[in-house]
């Protein structure tokens, strides 16, 4: 029998919290999604709260204004965004066809003379039976089921914002929400000054990321979509947006935004140097942003360790695909600021830091 004081039974214990946490962020993915964002919202959102406050605005007003001032923006992107989506949806089966098309012509360009001849006749006869098939009929039902289901992510998207701007506003709204919740397992005065202190810090530490990260990627989505609209690129203000969302995942939002402009300018242009040039572009961009820009701007206090982002980036994607990639880092920049501070947590924050720095 297992003593209830044995290490073995507190470590099967910590086990299986962490699996029934884990098991539990899963299956209600749609519930702590929204909170998880909003309150990184509010983080953002504390520093120009502090300021109006400073101001002599009141706290309430202030929230309102700040809360009013995203939902703006967020539905005047989605406004204009909207028509760029739309005809994306619209035209994804003829991109679809057509990148098919321009990969089989790629290959062929790359065959033997003498080989080429039998490969035509071979896509001839299965153009023929493809003609004569009943299936292909099966692609034109097809189609507006994509339609259907990009329009009910559509609105499954729209209603996880609208609930996420709101919970974020009711905490911006609250006097000190995250600082009662970082006092209550604390019994001591001291030990509550102590985890006040710490949690200011944490505070102020991720809100200055996430700001500076915010207005990073921003300027890098007009770059890019300056750079596609010169390079020839259809709807360079949407991929624009597109690349500034992907910045917010390191390593995988870049790789998946060069596929994309891969896939678009295969499409789009005939030539090797015109299929390249954009993501080429981009990505010269993105490693002049990601090494010199955000290191100098962020500032080294949040630098953590690539191996720390990749396991949060497989762990938090796993968990809640898109939204999970999205605040993942945000999550390692809590909590190396909190082991930063906190003299338990040490051996976590040297794991969490670049080895550079020890």
């Amino acid at each position: 029998m297992i003593a209830f004081d044995s290490l073995l039974f507190r470590t099967l214990a910590a086990l299986a919290l962490i699996f029934a946490v884990v098991a539990a962020l899963v299956l209600a993915r749609a519930v702590f999604v929204p909170i998880f964002i909003a309150l990184f919202l509010a983080i953002v959102l504390h520093l120009p709260l502090a300021a109006m406050q400073k101001a002599g605005v009141p706290r309430l007003l202030s929230a309102l204004i700040l809360t009013l001032t995203v939902a703006s923006a967020i539905a005047a992107l989605i406004y204009f965004l909207s028509g760029p989506t739309e005809r994306m949806i619209e035209n994804y089966p003829d991109m679809v066809r057509q990148l098919r098309q321009k990969i089989f012509t790629l290959q062929l360009s790359l065959e033997e003379a003498q080989e080429v001849g039998k490969a035509i006749s071979d896509v001839g006869e299965e153009v023929s039976r493809a003609l004569e098939d009943e299936n292909v009929e099966e692609v034109v039902v097809r189609e507006p089921n994509f339609l259907v289901r990009a329009a009910s992510n559509f609105a499954s998207t729209v209603t996880t914002i609208v609930i996420t701007v709101t919970i974020a506003g009711f905490i911006l709204a609250m006097r000190r929400p995250f600082l009662t919740i970082a006092t209550i397992p604390h019994g001591t005065m001291g030990g509550k000054l102590h985890a006040a202190r710490v949690w200011k810090a944490v505070e102020a530490q991720v809100s200055h990321y996430l700001l500076v990260t915010t207005l990073i990627n921003i300027a890098l989505g007009v770059i890019v979509g300056i750079i596609l609209w010169q390079l020839g690129v259809p709807m360079p203000i949407f991929w624009g947006a597109v690349v500034a969302f992907l910045n917010y995942m390191p390593f995988v939002g870049p790789a998946i935004g060069v596929g994309l402009l891969l896939a678009v300018s295969i499409v789009q242009f005939d030539t090797l140097w015109q299929v390249l040039a954009p993501a080429a572009a981009y990505m010269a961009v993105n490693f002049l942003e990601a090494n010199f820009v955000t290191p100098n701007l962020v500032g080294r206090r949040t630098n953590i360790a690539p191996l720390a982002i990749i396991l949060s980036l497989l762990v938090w994607g796993w968990m809640w695909g898109f939204a999970g990639l999205f605040i993942s880092v945000p999550m390692l920049v809590v909590l190396k600021a909190t082991a930063e501070k906190t003299r338990s947590l040490a051996a976590l924050h040297r794991m969490l830091s670049p080895r550079a720095r020890h």
